[in-house]
């Protein structure tokens, strides 16, 4: 059964549509026209995050946002599917595959970003670029609230217990603004976190995210790249950013000052201008 979108007053406003791969049903919008660019959300989110930056974007490209699996509106067609960052590059290059896309510049947040390098190793022919928003992709030890969801016990019983005051807690720890954070953000970021579908993939995405094997690759990567930080960011290290300027080949990065972890949400009129001038130039 298709997940509902009544309980979001965001999808009421926006038309969104599905597309099925091999095991899911992968909700997404798309806007504009012009050269493909993919935005993809991170870790206990989904395309809402990118509500600020989509119609900015698409003003100028071809525009697509989607629910990651486990995540969002997208819906499982199997019992046991995986979760694992190959998974996540295969869900992506189906999800291409339908919508005739051959190659496109892929936008990623945290996990988001490192499903993003995953993909340009796995699928190089598919990709232009790359935009990373603090991202995810170094073996490094990962946000304690994921760290925990990686045991079996205890995992199980926290995932249970998110609620919708644990959500708001852990969006306004992603901002440096915490005003920014409103109660209709809780609301679209949470309401996905409670279907039981979600929270149980929630778990294996969390304990199946290799970041071991994208950093071992990172130097392989010949695309350009655009790397994004917040200076505040209290989830992973600003330092981390220059670890990837130490390791990637043709990477450009962009430190934002006063911001936390999530700068597209944070300050979208400043990423989005990042992102069209990288995009445009290519550098």
């Amino acid at each position: 059964m298709r997940k509902t979108f009544h309980q979001s007053e965001y999808l009421r406003r926006v038309s969104s549509q599905f597309t099925k791969i091999k095991d899911f049903d992968i909700h997404y919008i798309h806007q504009g026209e012009g050269e493909p660019v993919i935005l993809i959300h991170g870790g206990g989110m989904w395309l809402y995050s990118y509500r600020h930056n989509l119609p900015e974007l698409a003003k100028h490209f071809s525009v697509y946002a989607l629910d990651m699996p486990g995540s969002g509106y997208t819906q499982c067609l199997t019992d046991n599917p995986s979760y694992s960052i190959d998974a996540m590059a295969d869900a992506m290059t189906g999800f291409m595959v339908n919508l005739n896309i051959p190659h496109a510049s892929l936008v990623g947040h945290s996990w988001g970003g490192g499903w993003a390098i995953h993909f340009a190793q796995k699928y190089p022919d598919q990709v232009k670029s790359l935009i990373l928003i603090d991202s995810s992709g170094l073996d490094v030890k990962d946000v304690m609230e994921w760290e925990l969801l990686k045991y079996p016990i205890l995992g199980n019983i926290l995932v249970r217990l998110i609620s919708e005051d644990m959500v708001r807690k852990r969006l306004e720890r992603s901002f440096y603004q915490r005003d920014r954070v409103t109660c209709d953000m809780v609301k679209e970021v949470y309401t996905p976190m409670t279907f039981t579908e979600n929270r149980k993939a929630l778990l294996l995405l969390c304990r199946n995210q290799d970041w071991g094997l994208t950093e071992k690759s990172l130097d392989r990567i010949s695309k350009p790249i655009l790397l994004v930080w917040g200076d505040k960011d209290l989830y992973l290290d600003p330092r981390l950013a220059n670890q990837f300027m130490k390791r990637c080949l043709h990477i450009k990065p962009a430190m934002i000052e006063q911001c936390g972890h999530s700068p597209h949400e944070e300050y979208p009129e400043t990423v989005n201008r990042l992102i069209m001038d990288f995009l445009k130039t290519g550098r």
